[in-house]
């Protein structure tokens, strides 16, 4: 599969990933690199493991014992007797009861079952899905992203149902409506925008639960109103919103409604946005 990254439990293919941080609902926050072919690229790659004298795969991993006096080394098993705690040279035939004396046990190794070589340390090789093979010291390193949510992406999901709904209502009518849509600025800054109505002028609609609301969010708001061309606003603010920065807005450029809770206000707040399009239709007019 490549590079797969989890998000809420589900396996995301890189290039998703990548659209969604293109989208601006994820945020790099640092870098992580995976081991890739020197020849394709790829970080499909698979640990191969060798007989260091034929290069036969055929291994198996034992657990080794040496007879000193003939120097014969092989798998633990091929020294046992009937007899517990006396072993038998499989070679010379010795009987080796004293560890450290008549044999060693140096512990896990391999035996090669083609060429019966005995070798603690296989031959190690990288081959990818291409089969391409290379040596550890051969393969490149490719960085990825590490991604988090967005602050976007976390009001998004807090307003998603409700947009949703909306946009349903809002197509019933007859309007070309986009969800979580980029627009680009007059001065090239790129917005994620909840609710896009086509239209001449087209209609912005931002949706605002109550924790991002504070005094510096009109002041973006009208600048943003301000940056997009050919444009209305709509603001849905909680009725907890004080009056007194609603002064901040231009009403020009944007229309405020005000509900008591938006999660269940989907229907009415629908109505009243048709009601303020063909109002500004009919200005326009």
């Amino acid at each position: 599969m490549g590079i797969v990254y989890e998000l809420f439990g589900i396996e995301v293919p890189e290039e998703k990933m990548r659209v969604y941080y293109e989208r601006g609902l994820l945020e790099a926050t640092g870098e992580i690199s995976f081991p890739s072919c020197a020849v394709c690229g790829t970080v499909c790659l698979h640990v191969v493991l060798k007989c260091p004298e034929c290069h036969s795969r055929n291994i198996e991993k034992r657990e080794l014992m040496i007879h000193y006096d003939c120097g014969y080394t092989g798998g633990l098993e091929d020294f046992q007797t009937s007899s517990p705690g006396v072993y038998r040279c499989p070679k010379c035939g010795k009987e080796m009861k004293r560890v450290g004396i008549d044999y060693g046990r140096p512990g896990l190794g391999f035996t090669c079952m083609d060429c019966k070589a005995v070798f603690q340390v296989p031959l190690v090789e990288i081959e990818c899905e291409k089969g391409h093979v290379n040596r550890i010291q051969q393969l490149d390193l490719r960085k990825y992203p590490v991604y988090r949510l967005s602050e976007d992406a976390r009001r998004i999901s807090e307003v998603l149902s409700v947009v949703e709904e909306i946009a349903r209502r809002l197509e019933a009518l007859g309007l070309d409506v986009a969800t979580f849509t980029r627009i680009t600025g007059s001065s090239g800054v790129i917005y994620n925008v909840p609710l896009y109505v086509r239209g001449d002028p087209s209609i912005v609609i931002e949706i605002a639960p109550e924790r991002i609301v504070d005094e510096t969010y009109p002041i973006l708001m009208t600048l943003k109103a301000a940056d997009i061309p050919n444009s209305i606003m709509i603001i849905i603010l909680p009725s907890s919103f004080k009056p007194e920065l609603e002064k901040i807005f231009n009403p020009e450029k944007i229309r405020i409604i005000k509900v008591d809770d938006i999660s269940s206000s989907a229907s009415r707040i629908a109505d009243e946005i048709a009601r303020i399009i063909g109002a500004i239709s009919y200005e326009e007019s």
